[in-house]
């Protein structure tokens, strides 16, 4: 009895040390390659936005995205063709600063972990850097929650095996909670 009150004054006491913010999801249109010449892509990411104990400045963004040949998307005989993606997850630091009323820029870097697939027979994963840069309206009004809509830039490149690089313009929404 004594351990389960233990229990229940210490689980009162402890706080969260991560803190999500928002769930957010985009679409884009670029860039990719691996050992290759660069292919015309489309995709879509989802991720999801936190702060954590020793920043309210800096948020941390945790994600995946999915790019593949834009010819795989058009109506056309698909027997025998082979249509290069390329799959990545990543973590990003962002900085968010207003600048008018409703319109942010959002600076982000960091890591990417990214699966190579440009060719039939490549299946390689590596690991690198990204980095972003997007604009865009905040709809939140100095509420806490609701949506935000921006449009940038997201660059890629792993440092190993294929060198792997994506370079997309992306346009998204945010839900804040």
């Amino acid at each position: 009895m004594l351990q389960l009150v233990l229990i229940i004054v210490i689980s009162t006491q402890t706080y969260a040390q991560v803190q999500i913010k928002s769930v957010n999801a985009g679409i884009s249109i670029g860039s990719i390659n691996g050992n290759s010449l660069p292919f015309t892509a489309f995709g879509g990411k989802i991720s999801s936005d936190f702060n954590l104990w020793f920043s309210d400045e800096v948020s941390f963004q945790i994600g995946f995205e999915h790019s593949r040949k834009i010819e795989y998307y058009l109506p056309e005989n698909r027997t025998g063709k082979v249509y290069p993606f390329i799959n990545y997850y990543f973590i990003k630091a962002l900085l968010n600063q207003k600048y008018y009323k409703l319109l942010f820029l959002e600076e982000g870097v960091g890591l990417v972990l990214l699966n190579d697939r440009t060719f039939s027979d490549t299946n390689i994963w590596e690991y690198g850097g990204t980095f972003s840069l997007s604009t865009g309206i905040d709809f939140r009004n100095e509420l806490d929650s609701g949506f935000t809509v921006s449009a940038g830039i997201n660059y890629g490149i792993t440092i190993n095996s294929t060198a792997a690089s994506f370079s997309l313009i992306t346009v998204q929404t945010k839900y804040f909670f």
